[in-house]
């Protein structure tokens, strides 16, 4: 190139990746609109969460040999991550906050919890027994959830 002359700037098109639309909205919109089947199935996700997060934490002693039977260890580190987990998991399905990520991690969140009943009970399937339907269930409802928020804000 010549001294003193240069080209103009090349403005390059919008490529269609940005981390906002990535992240989604931060509330899902009309979140509490019960005629929508799918914010009853998110709104139930994540309210079942609650007693989950109370048991755990009315039960310090039990839940800690749980995670060590499970293999689960240091059974400090994992149950506090499952705490945190839970209670994101509760906060955001429930009020529906960032949806498409906060079904992600109920899912993930149901994936360790189907590892940690199959290793201290076996791989039942009847929840009754002590099996994973229940989780299976919540794990897939979740992963819906998390689907259909993906797909509602193209």
């Amino acid at each position: 190139m010549s001294a003193g002359l240069s080209s103009p700037p090349v403005a390059l098109p919008q490529a269609g990746f940005s981390l906002r639309r990535l992240i989604g909205p931060v509330v899902q919109p009309r979140a509490f609109a019960l005629s929508e089947p799918m914010n009853v199935i998110r709104l139930m996700a994540g309210l079942f969460y609650l007693p989950h997060i109370l048991f755990k934490l009315n039960g310090m002693a039990g839940s800690m040999a749980f995670f060590t039977k499970a293999g689960l260890v240091p059974a400090p580190l994992f149950l506090g991550l499952a705490l945190l987990t839970e209670s994101l998991s509760f906060l955001c399905l429930t009020f529906g906050l960032f949806t498409r990520w906060a079904g992600l991690m109920s899912a993930g969140c149901m994936l360790v919890a189907v590892y940690a009943t199959a290793a201290t009970k076996g791989l039942g399937w009847t929840w009754n027994t002590g099996g994973v339907e229940y989780l299976v269930f919540w794990g897939v409802a979740s992963l819906m959830i998390s689907l259909h928020a993906f797909r509602q804000q193209r």
